[in-house]
């Protein structure tokens, strides 16, 4: 596409016709999709995060002065949104290595007293050990969202400023992982309590 039909479909767009921006986004999105995949290799996580470049680029519109092409400006918005997702997989990675065993971290899994009948507290310790491994068979990214949203009780909307996503990222990323634990636990002979 030209540098004058871009320019044109961003006036468009910025006068609120979705339909330009569509047609921008089916324009570059082959070029976008390829940035991104020399970076990352996981098809889940680039069309994660090419659906987030161009979520940015339309909230970030009006601030394109036209410089230099859109492509050019797109794909530094490609970049750093990948730079992002580095950075807080970094800090993910750090915050998963810190709570490596739930049982360190209060309120995950609940201490056993004295009191409890020894078979049923060995029947919770071989439950909570397939729950664990069910998690940790998750990928990384279920496992955050999993994690923020039924560990740490946190809203939709704390999660996507977490983890730097869209919203309805997180809902696929929780739906999926429930998929799958309800999958796993399946196959573990866990039934649902």
């Amino acid at each position: 596409m030209s540098r004058s039909n871009d320019q044109a479909l961003i006036r468009k767009a910025l006068k609120g016709d979705h339909q330009a921006f569509e047609t921008l986004y089916k324009a570059h999105y082959p070029q976008i999709y390829g940035v991104i995949a020399q970076r990352a290799n996981d098809r889940d996580l680039i069309d994660d995060l090419v659906q987030n470049t161009f979520m940015r680029a339309f909230r970030s519109l009006h601030t394109f002065k036209g410089n230099a092409a859109f492509s050019t400006w797109l794909t530094q918005i490609a970049l750093n949104v990948y730079r992002s997702h580095l950075r807080s997989k970094q800090a993910r990675q750090n915050w998963l290595i810190e709570t490596e065993d739930p049982e360190l971290v209060p309120g995950i899994i609940r201490n056993v007293s004295a009191f409890d009948d020894p078979e049923q507290s060995m029947q919770n310790k071989e439950r909570t050990a397939l729950i664990r491994k069910g998690i940790q068979s998750l990928p990384e990214r279920y496992r955050e969202a999993m994690w923020l949203r039924y560990v740490k009780d946190w809203s939709y909307e704390e999660i996507t400023h977490a983890l730097q996503v869209p919203i309805g990222t997180v809902k696929t990323w929780l739906c999926r992982a429930r998929r799958q634990l309800a999958g796993e636990f399946r196959k573990m002979g866990l039934q649902p309590v």
